[in-house]
């Protein structure tokens, strides 16, 4: 009785996901066979494939992708896919699954164009539902769900010789210390000062609502050339909290709680670090809670930082780094910098669709090491502060936040093996392939190998 899952594909192009399907297919009890899993060295791997396609496999699966669709390979186990299927007589015995949004209806291959292809370009979560669902009509044989088997598999083929490792070593994070602040948090009582309808986030330095006040680290006469009611204001009118007392947690009031103080502290910040972008050469894109920043193609010279490169190609398409930042007083002051990838095909323009976006940071972060990671992060962070060992945030005409431009380092007591060649290619992070993320992706709490 022929028991196997054969899941086709282009190779390294796909692996990623055959990798993902093929241990999701096992967890759950289905007998799989791939290369990428369990093709072994030295053997005759076209009489290996041909033989497990005859003589094993009750479903082909074949991977459409624009890579696959044309890849001899994948066409030459296709070739015997058909001619099993009509030995069989089996119709649905092939069955193709769509991942490529860029692989149009007229372009795919003419052997499985007429085949019912199951569609995971939107959701692979969905996709996997189908392909489960497809099975159970077609009494695809399995065993009970075994999740510690594909687990095992996880650990055999991609864990060896990956141990962790007692060892000292000094780790880089994306935290970059606020070294001074304004001595005073001020709430300016402009109630019936700014007038009706006017956007406070028009205003030259950062400032917030609160209650009947504005909160802000800027004098009073800051904003007499935006709201001239203010120039006669009276400053006795203004409540003063030592920034220190926020700070440390002791300040704390009828008229404002110490953590209230704190939330608008960090608002301040977030919004000065925004400004402070504004003023640099840079692209914005706003993401579902934060801005991000990158340099649109041709800005910067031959669209290097620091000899650092920002800006690159992958194939049609133009890839950009780009930053976001938010700040954060626990457990110290800190500005947190986080890293994207954005793609255009013009240099300009951002990509809209987010399968696209998600398909190619995927092809082009998995080439990215820790090291290449820092260094654009670095290049970004040099550019901002001028190539000056830090920068600072304007929150008045005279107050002003300092941030150092050189990350707050952290140590750990372990380490691990490093790899003797790059193999990301022929990795894959479970834990991230569950479903499309989408532009607003980030890891806003990572720290880095030095």
């Amino acid at each position: 009785m022929k028991t196997k899952v054969f899941i086709s594909h282009a190779s390294p192009d796909d692996n990623d996901f055959t990798k993902w399907l093929a241990l999701k297919l096992v967890g759950l009890g289905y007998e799989v066979w791939c290369d990428v899993l369990f093709l072994e060295k030295g053997v005759d791997f076209w009489r290996k494939i041909e033989n497990e396609i005859r003589e094993h496999t009750c479903k082909f699966l074949i991977v459409s992708s624009l890579a696959s669709n044309q890849r001899e390979g994948v066409l030459k186990e296709l070739a015997v896919a058909t001619k099993v299927k009509k030995q069989l007589d089996d119709e649905t015995f092939i069955i193709p699954l769509s991942i490529d949004e860029n692989l149009s209806y007229d372009d795919i291959n003419i052997d499985i164009v007429r085949l019912n292809a199951i569609d995971f370009k939107q959701s692979w979560a969905k996709g996997l539902q189908d392909l489960l669902e497809a099975f159970e009509k077609k009494c695809v044989p399995k065993n009970s769900p075994d999740p510690a088997l594909s687990n095992l598999l996880y650990q055999q083929i991609f864990l060896h010789n990956k141990n962790i490792v007692e060892k000292e070593e000094i780790y880089d994070s994306n935290w970059f210390s606020i070294s001074s602040f304004p001595c005073e948090l001020r709430f300016h009582n402009f109630e019936k000062l700014i007038p009706k309808g006017f956007n406070i986030q028009e205003l030259t330095f950062p400032a917030i609502n609160y209650k009947n006040y504005l909160c802000t680290f800027a004098w009073e006469f800051d904003f007499m050339h935006q709201l001239p009611k203010t120039e006669r204001y009276f400053s006795s009118k203004t409540i003063i909290i030592p920034t220190e007392e926020v700070l440390s947690g002791t300040y704390d009031t009828n008229f404002i709680r110490n953590y209230e103080c704190q939330r608008l502290i960090v608002q301040l910040i977030n919004k000065a670090f925004n400004l402070k972008m504004k003023t640099k050469e840079v692209r914005e894109y706003l993401m579902s809670n934060k801005i991000s920043y990158w340099f649109e193609k041709g800005k910067l010279d031959k669209d290097k930082f620091n000899k650092v490169r920002l800006v690159g190609k992958l194939k049609d398409k133009n890839w950009h780094f780009g930053i976001s930042g938010a700040s954060k007083l626990y457990p110290f002051p800190v500005l947190m910098v986080s890293s994207h990838i954005f793609f255009t095909f013009d240099g300009r323009t951002l990509i809209e669709s987010k399968s696209i976006q998600h398909s190619a940071r995927r092809r082009q972060g998995k080439n990215w090491w820790n090291d290449d990671w820092r260094s654009k992060l670095m290049a970004f962070m040099k550019y901002i502060s001028d190539e000056e060992k830090s920068f600072y945030l304007e929150m008045g005409s005279e107050e002003k936040i300092y941030i150092s431009n050189e990350p707050i380092q952290f140590s750990g007591k372990v380490s691990y093996n490093m790899p003797e060649k790059n193999t990301l290619d022929e990795e894959v992070e479970l834990a991230e392939l569950n479903g499309h993320d989408s532009l607003d992706e980030d890891n806003s709490d990572s720290i880095e190998a030095e």
